[in-house]
């Protein structure tokens, strides 16, 4: 059964793993990639969720590197930040992976 609140369309499932994702920043005008870590608590066919030390942006996008489990290389995705807000001593935040 669905809550009406509930917005996603694919199933979600428990993925706890450390990640690496990318992002841009900006300083003195120039464009900056910045690689940071996080924590992925679960994962769909559509997006993740995901837990960080530094804020997400609603409507950002962002380069992960998901780790695959039949290679050694991270394979990089990109997602747009779909909802983010502080948790505890963290930040939490929805992501929808880019096609």
């Amino acid at each position: 059964m669905r809550f009406r609140s509930e917005k996603r369309s694919k199933i979600r499932m428990a993925f706890r793993r450390s990640i690496l994702f990318e992002q841009i920043a900006t300083e003195l005008n120039r464009m900056k990639n910045i690689q940071r870590n996080g924590v992925c608590f679960d994962i769909s066919e559509g997006g993740l969720g995901m837990a960080a030390d530094y804020p997400l942006i609603t409507g950002e996008v962002i380069k992960l590197f998901l780790p695959a489990s039949k290679v050694d290389t991270p394979l990089p995705v990109f997602a747009e930040v779909m909802w983010a807000h502080p948790s505890e001593d963290r930040f939490r935040a929805g992501l929808r992976f880019l096609q």
